[in-house]
């Protein structure tokens, strides 16, 4: 085997599979002294990880704080393990245990791959090998009582690097198979930094901002019952300029490279003098089936809305049911006293009748003018068209052919009755978006959170222009407006590495804006291994979406089932992928035959326009299209003891199959070089590529491709 397939493994695994002896987690975790077979306790469960982290000028102090409990009727004795990045300062690490002190011992690499081989060979069990190239720091705790918890706390610094203008955070958090999950976790980050804080980001977390001035923000998640090994990264930058950009790369070998640009206008007190005034309407369905607490809820939306606009706006409200009327009859400017009457209007507001969507959609677009700055329509129904014009191709085709004024339509379909079809092509046809609110859902906090998001537009009509490489497949093709206190990220490939040149430029008040960038796209970098799977799922989406909206392409559904194969991006078109009654999915011929399966789907979707089926299709493509997150876990059924799992390594994407992960880019016709787990070859392997162990933490069965074909990893029982 080649020497340089292993310098061009991607290999971080996202997963620990553990016997009961070990108590993992990827922040830290305990190894339980082991018991004779018969007597083996319970695994410890983790209660609970909170992480507080303050970084103060790329000076990060993180303080970790875990909470496990001993479900066993028998005091227990272990090993507290915490694995340490190169580039962590430990000073004086003590970790508090209830109420005792213990000073660590912190063991260099070298010493710590020793000990995490002798752990492995002993339980042979491969978790511990994602460690293997860092150092660690261990302590004995002894008692572990019966039926009771110990608390765990203690705290690190670091010197946080910039890559290209983008500084990056990374904690590791996640459970494993023995424990299932963290119950609660939480982590809370709170940045000073010298200059003004754009592109606030995470690939793998949805997150909760607040800036506190331009050069302070605090960012925060929490989650119950985590069931993967996952880290936290979160990315930001800091600015002086009107628009800060920011570009992270992956790129290996001879292929493609990918690009994540970050865009952001800088939150000071000069741009906040360029907000664009915006011409926005209210469309607001009143028909009967909007009564009650629905009605209730979008006149509180409505208010919201009102009182948030800017003084350089004008807008207007109209609702329609069996009729349509409006607020005045034409635009008017967002001044106190309009405001203020506009209130008073939204307060007489009554739900009944039945629901005229052509009606509605005609006055609105008829009274938007034909002018530089951006047009919106901010459109809310819970129904069908009923009235006047119902068939949904004509709605369409009329408010395509009426949009003279450019209006960005932005839906909103309340519950199961809502025709998403009609909604979705209105939206994606008119450079908006459509979201479904559930029965469920509280109506005013899901529309006053993206107002909040479109409320100051910044600069209108976005294009991009790069110069220094090629680039291609952007991702969205057609880029929405940039908005105060929001960002924007363009996710594309490029051919070659060197200095290149963004050229941004769009419309601010009428006049044309250019923002010249010079970011460095690597030549070769792996480290921002979420990227090739990000640009993936918004590339599939952008493909369903065609085929929805168009009608059949086999070609396209071809090109969803690759991207969804090698990227492990799985939809409700594809679930088959990971179906556990299907053959082995690296069978091509399998795939081949699903293809028509999928276009069905597809077709299918277009046509089911109402129900909660066609309500919860939409809403996941919604989110698939506006993913900023990657999904490190997916299962089709999580109660199934079938289920079958995917796992990402990097770029890699790994599906289980009879207990064996199998690489996507495997198939049946590649040569197989066969290592039996914790073999003398095996651990050989790991000395001679290090790297090597954070490909065998997946498991004791495992099938990698490689440049020359595939080695198989496999446990006690040879796999014929």
């Amino acid at each position: 085997m080649k020497a340089r397939f292993f310098s061009t493994i991607r290999l971080l695994a996202l997963s620990l599979l553990t016997l009961l002896p070990l108590q993992m987690h990827a922040s830290g975790f305990i190894i339980i002294d082991p018991f004779p077979i018969p007597h083996r306790p319970k695994p410890l469960q983790i209660k609970q990880h909170d992480v507080d982290v303050s970084i103060d000028k790329q000076v990060a102090t993180t303080t970790v704080s875990q909470e496990f409990y001993n479900p066993n009727n028998r005091v227990l004795e272990g090993t507290y393990i915490f694995p340490v990045p190169q580039d962590v300062s430990i000073q004086d690490f003590t970790l508090q245990v209830n109420d005792k002190t213990y000073t660590a011992k912190v063991l260099n690499k070298d010493k710590a791959r020793n000990y995490y081989e002798t752990i492995v060979r002993k339980h042979k069990d491969p978790a511990l090998l994602e460690y293997v190239g860092k150092r660690l720091v261990k302590v004995r705790i002894y008692p572990i009582q019966a039926k009771s918890s110990i608390h765990i706390s203690f705290a690190y610094t670091q010197l946080l690097k910039a890559d290209d203008g983008s500084i990056k955070y990374c904690h590791a958090l996640g459970a494993n198979k023995s424990t299932k999950y963290i119950n609660n976790a939480s982590i809370r980050v709170h940045i000073m930094a010298e200059k003004n804080i754009v592109n606030l980001y995470s690939p793998t977390h949805e997150l909760s901002i607040f800036k506190s001035g331009r050069k302070k923000a605090k960012v925060s998640c929490t989650e119950k019952n985590i069931g993967s090994s996952r880290d936290f990264i979160l990315y930001y930058a800091t600015a002086q300029t009107e628009i800060g950009c920011n570009v992270l790369t992956y790129k290996e070998g001879a292929e493609d490279g990918f690009f994540l640009a970050m865009m952001s206008p800088n939150v000071s007190k000069k741009a906040a003098k360029n907000i664009v005034g915006k011409n926005i309407i209210f469309v607001i369905d009143t028909s009967g089936s909007m009564s009650g607490k629905k009605i209730q809820q979008a006149k509180e939306t409505l208010q919201f809305c009102l009182q948030n606009l800017n003084k350089q706006d004008h807008f207007n409200i109209i609702r329609f049911s069996s009729d349509v009327s409006a607020y005045k009859t034409e635009l008017v400017q967002a001044n106190h006293n309009q405001i203020q009457q506009a209130l008073s209007y939204v307060d007489t507001l009554r739900a009944t009748g039945c629901t005229n969507i052509d009606g509605a959609l005609k006055k609105a677009l008829y009274q938007l003018p034909e002018s530089n700055n951006p047009n919106m329509i901010i459109f809310l129904t819970d129904g069908q068209a009923n009235v006047g014009e119902s068939r949904t191709t004509h709605i369409i085709a009329n408010a395509n052919t009426r949009n003279k004024a450019n209006a960005r339509i932005f839906s909103f379909g309340v519950g199961y009755d809502v025709n998403t079809t009609l909604l979705d092509k209105i939206s994606l046809g008119n450079k908006g978006t459509s979201d479904y609110v559930r029965p469920s859902e509280n109506l005013e906090n899901v529309i006053s959170k993206f107002y909040k998001k479109i409320a100051h537009p910044v600069l209108t009509d976005l294009q991009l222009q790069v110069s220094g490489t090629t680039i291609k497949e952007i991702y969205p093709i057609n880029l929405p407006d940039l908005f105060h206190g929001s960002q924007l990220l363009v996710l594309g490939r490029y051919t070659n590495g060197g200095k290149i040149t963004l050229t941004l430029s769009g419309n601010q008040n009428n006049v044309e804006k250019k923002y010249i960038f010079s970011p460095t796209f690597t030549k070769h970098n792996t480290r921002n291994d979420f990227l090739p799977r990000l640009w993936a799922s918004r590339k599939i989406a952008h493909l369903i979406d065609n085929i929805v909206l168009e009608g059949k392409n086999q070609d396209m559904v071809d090109e969803i089932i690759t991207l969804s194969k090698k990227y492990g991006i799985i939809t409700q078109y594809t679930s088959f992928l990971v179906d556990a009654n299907a053959q082995a999915f690296s069978q091509d011929n399998y795939a081949e035959t699903m293809k028509d399966s999928v276009l069905e789907n597809l077709c299918y979707a277009a046509k089911d326009v109402v129900g909660q089926g066609s309500f919860t299709r939409a809403k996941n493509q919604e989110c698939l299209r506006k993913s900023t997150t990657v999904c490190t876990d997916y299962t089709t059924d999580k109660q199934s003891s079938t289920t079958q799992k995917i796992r990402t390594v990097r770029a890699r994407t790994f599906y289980l199959k009879d207990n064996i992960w199998i690489d996507a880019d495997h198939t049946d016709k590649s040569p197989i070089t066969r290592i039996k787990a914790f073999s003398k070859a095996y651990f050989d392997l790991l000395q001679k590529y290090p790297d090597m162990g954070t490909y065998l933490a997946l498991g004791k069965n495992v099938i990698l491709k490689t440049d020359t074909g595939s080695i198989e990893i496999y446990g006690d029982k040879k796999k014929t």
